[in-house]
């Protein structure tokens, strides 16, 4: 659950107080819509939730017990060079712009990494790939653990495997060189885990009562 919001101060001598407010408002709305739109690579929209009001809340007891989590705050430092802002150079606007993104991002992409390794170690669903052991059965191991879901359209959805990019360019590089036979084991897992993603959601919507007919959304 994840909700960005961006605040700037200034603290100026010019007299045009109704334009600074202006630039900064639409300065923040450009960083926010550019904020949204990287983390909907990572996060889908569907999966983001906000808060009105309060910094903690606490999820839905498990096996693994309760859970409470608070608001993170990500902040990021900008310096505007006097000869810049005297010069007019406008570009460093939007250089400013691109670097408080990136420096956001990686923030956000920190926490929410760390968060899912406290999680998956939590529930000891992790794989330790040994020195031995290739990326390609290390991706057959981390497969065979994870159970697939239902989207909203009633469709089995696939997990998402993020990695850095060495190690996302050697693994692929791996399952490339591999031969049918692992591709067949690979097929044949993702059919058992679709099969019981397909079992799981007909189980839920069997434990609500059929729509009255002619009922429509």
């Amino acid at each position: 659950m994840t909700e960005f919001s961006t605040t700037s101060r200034q603290v100026t001598p010019f007299k045009y107080r109704s334009r600074i407010r202006e630039f900064s408002e639409a300065f923040t709305t450009q960083v926010a819509a550019e904020l949204q739109k990287r983390r909907d690579e990572l996060i889908s929209p569907r999966n983001a939730q906000k808060f009105s009001h309060g910094r903690m809340w606490k999820t839905k007891p498990t096996e693994h017990g309760d859970d409470t989590g608070e608001m993170q705050a990500h902040s990021f430092e900008l310096l505007s060079r006097f000869d810049d802002v005297v010069n007019h150079n406008l570009a460093k606007l939007v250089e400013a712009r691109d670097r408080l993104v990136e420096g956001l991002m990686a923030q956000f992409q920190a926490s929410l990494y760390q968060t899912i390794s406290q999680s998956t170690e939590k529930s000891g669903n992790t794989v330790v790939v040994g020195p031995e052991q290739s990326p390609a059965e290390a991706f057959l191991a981390a497969l065979e653990m994870i159970e697939f879901g239902i989207d909203e359209s009633g469709e089995v959805s696939l997990p998402q495997f993020h990695m850095g990019r060495e190690a996302m360019e050697k693994t692929i590089a791996d399952l490339e060189a591999q031969g049918p036979e692992f591709t067949e084991r690979v097929d044949k897992v993702k059919a058992e885990k679709s099969g019981l993603a397909r079992q799981r959601e007909s189980e839920r919507l069997a434990k609500f009562p059929p729509a009255w007919e002619g009922d429509t959304l």
